[in-house]
C-alpha cells in the first residue's frame, strides 16, 4: 500500500469524502499541472526499472538529511542499533520508500510489479480466507504493503484501505488511481473516524476483507496503551475493536522485496478474541507487527514518529518480550 497509507476494506458508493488540506507549502496548482503529470510518465517503468529508479530517489533523500535525524532516533530507541549498522539499515529504509511510491506508479502499465509476486503459503491464505469470511489484515508500513494487499485480491477480488489522508490531496488522488488498479479501495480517515468505521463495519459484513495498516501513533485520545517494541507507547486500538465487537479473525500479513522488481508476501497464523480482555488483543496486535519489524528492519517507514508527545500511564509489566521472536511469532497459536 505507498508512503504512507496504507491499509484494507470494500467502500459503499454513497460513502461522504472527508475535507482534505493541501500543504501550504505545495501550491495546489504546482502539484496538479506539473508534479502529477510528471509522476504520472514514471507509469512507463517495467517493475525491475521503477525499483531501482525509486531506490535511488531514496538513497538521495537520505544523503540529503530529509527526516533522517528522526528516522535514526526511531530505530535507535526501537532496535537498540547505533553507529555503522544503524546507517546501513536506515539507508536501505530510504531506498525502500522510493522503491515503493515509483512502484506504485507504475502499477497498470506494459510490466507493472503486480505482475510480479508470488504468495509463499497461497494455501494457507485461501484456507484462512473460507474459514474466516470476516477477515482484518494486520500490515504495518513495512515492504510493498500495496501489492501485499493486492495479493488478497486475488481469491476475494476486493480489498478495502483505511488510510489517512496526505498534505497533497492531489498526489492521494494519483496515489488512489493507482490503487483502484490493483482493487484496492480507499477510504480515508476524516475528521468523523466514527462514520468511516461505520462504513468498515458494513464492508466487513459483507465478506470483504478489511486491512489496517496499524503501526503510525494515534493521539493520546483515541489510543490504547501498550508495548511497543520495549517503550510503551500509544498504540492503535483498532485491530483489537474489530476482533473483540465484529469477531473478526486478525491475520498479520507483509509483502517484502527480495530483488529488484520482485516481491514475495507471507501471511501468519490468525488469531479471535476468544474472550480476551480488548487490552490483550491491542498488545498482541503490537507484538505482531514489531516482530515483523524487526525481521525486517530494512524495508520499514522508520520515518514516522512513533514514540513522542504524551505518554501513556504505566503500562502493566511483562516478563518477555514477544516481538524478539521475529518472523516465528505468526506461525505460533495463540
Amino acid at each position: 500500500m505507498a508512503a504512507s497509507p496504507r491499509k484494507m476494506w470494500l467502500v459503499p458508493s454513497g460513502l461522504r469524502q472527508p475535507i482534505l488540506h493541501q500543504d501550504p507549502g505545495v501550491p495546489a496548482w504546482l502539484s496538479r499541472f506539473c508534479i502529477v503529470p510528471a509522476l504520472s510518465l514514471l507509469n512507463r517503468l517495467a517493475a525491475d526499472t521503477a525499483c531501482r529508479v525509486g531506490g535511488s530517489l531514496g538513497v538521495l533523500v537520505f544523503h540529503l538529511g530529509l527526516r533522517r535525524r528522526t528516522a535514526g532516533q526511531q530505530l535507535g530507541l526501537m532496535m537498540g542499533l547505533k553507529g555503522t549498522r544503524r546507517r546501513d539499515i536506515l539507508r536501505r529504509a530510504y531506498a525502500t520508500m522510493g522503491a515503493n511510491f515509483v512502484e506504485l506508479l507504475a502499477v497498470g502499465g506494459p510490466d507493472g510489479p503486480e505482475h510480479h509476486f508470488e504468495v509463499r503459503n497461497p494455501t494457507w491464505l485461501a484456507q484462512t480466507l473460507a474459514r474466516h469470511p470476516r477477515a482484518l489484515f494486520l500490515a504495518g508500513h513495512l515492504g510493498s504493503w500495496d501489492i501485499g494487499a493486492h495479493t488478497v485480491t486475488r481469491i476475494t477480488g476486493r480489498v478495502v484501505v483505511y488510510a489517512k489522508p496526505q498534505h497533497d490531496p492531489e498526489i492521494d488522488a494519483l496515489a488512489n488511481r493507482q490503487r483502484a488498479r490493483l482493487n484496492l479501495h480507499v477510504v480515508f480517515t476524516g475528521t468523523d473516524d466514527k462514520s468511516a468505521a461505520l462504513e468498515a463495519t458494513r464492508a466487513m459484513r459483507t465478506g470483504i476483507p478489511l486491512a489496517l495498516m496499524a503501526d503510525q501513533r494515534p493521539h493520546h485520545r483515541d489510543g490504547a496503551p501498550a508495548w511497543w517494541f520495549d517503550q510503551p507507547a500509544w498504540v492503535l486500538p483498532g485491530p483489537a475493536f474489530f476482533c473483540h465487537r465484529m469477531k473478526a479473525a486478525v491475520i498479520p500479513g507483509v509483502c517484502l522485496r527480495y530483488r529488484a522488481g520482485r516481491m514475495a508476501a507471507v501471511v501468519g497464523r490468525p488469531f479471535q478474541a476468544e474472550g480476551r480482555d480488548q487490552a490483550v488483543l491491542v498488545q498482541r496486535g503490537a507484538d505482531l507487527l514489531a516482530a515483523m519489524i524487526a525481521a525486517h528492519p530494512g524495508q520499514y517507514f522508520w520515518h514516522h514518529r512513533r514514540i513522542g508527545g504524551q505518554p501513556p500511564a504505566p503500562v502493566a509489566p511483562r516478563s518477555d518480550s514477544p516481538w524478539r521472536r521475529g518472523m516465528r511469532l505468526l506461525a505460533e497459536r495463540w
